[in-house]
């Protein structure tokens, strides 16, 4: 089979199983099993490929096909500029997210807030602003010991220090919550209602029940309101 042909046929795969955006699955893929770049494919069309090349590919299309993410079976994905290492230890940051963390920037007047990460998965939320503000101190939580590590391998590639975290974010946490200026984060709830909370809350607020992380935060943190904005 022929580049041209594999790429076909899984783009006709990928379709049947209902993936979204068929054709650009099908080419990161192929790139990437391949080691070319996604546009270095279509230079290579023609060319047929031999089993070593192809049976790789044939296990991250069945993957794929069972909805694993592409992201996931790439390993990287590109957030706020940076390359970051992103597998099943932790959730894919969608692209809204990366407004968000612009938002979260311009609305930090003090660079040297502390700000807190609630749920940070791959970190890169708390590493982006890290990059943006290197004066702030940012504390990126998560109840995930396996996505903390994740947070920890992206730290050490991208600013070249350990990641800060706290074993367990859905716990009252004294030491992490006083004295914090900003928190953060892509939690699915955080807290109802969230109208005059007295803390400065950047992140998703849709209805439900405040975590203790986040009632403890509101508990030690300065009167002010929250600023309502959605998230990943």
């Amino acid at each position: 089979m022929t580049v041209l042909d594999v790429l076909q046929s899984t783009t006709a795969y990928f379709k049947k199983r209902g993936i979204e955006n068929p054709r650009l699955n099908a080419e990161h893929l192929l790139a990437h099993s391949l080691g070319r770049k996604r546009l270095d494919i279509y230079l290579e069309f023609e060319r047929d490929l031999a089993e070593p090349e192809l049976a790789p590919l044939r296990e991250l299309v069945r993957r794929r096909g069972q909805n694993e993410p592409l992201q996931h079976l790439l390993g990287t994905i590109e957030f706020c500029g940076n390359i970051f290492l992103c597998d099943k230890r932790a959730l894919v940051p969608r692209p809204e997210t990366e407004e968000f963390v612009g938002l979260v920037e311009s609305r930090i007047l003090n660079r040297e807030s502390r700000i807190v990460d609630l749920g940070t998965g791959a970190g890169v939320i708390a590493l982006s602003l890290a990059k943006k503000i290197p004066e702030a101190k940012i504390t990126a939580t998560d109840i995930s010991d396996d996505a903390l590590l994740l947070g920890h391998e992206n730290a050490v590639r991208l600013i070249a220090k350990p990641f800060i975290g706290a074993e367990d974010a859905d716990e009252p946490i004294d030491g992490v919550v006083v004295g914090l200026d900003v928190v953060v984060g892509n939690r699915p709830v955080v807290a109802e209602p969230v109208d005059r909370m007295p803390l400065k809350i950047v992140g998703a607020v849709p209805q439900g029940n405040p975590t203790p992380v986040v009632r403890a935060a509101a508990d030690h943190a300065a009167p002010e309101p929250v600023e309502r904005r959605a998230g990943r």
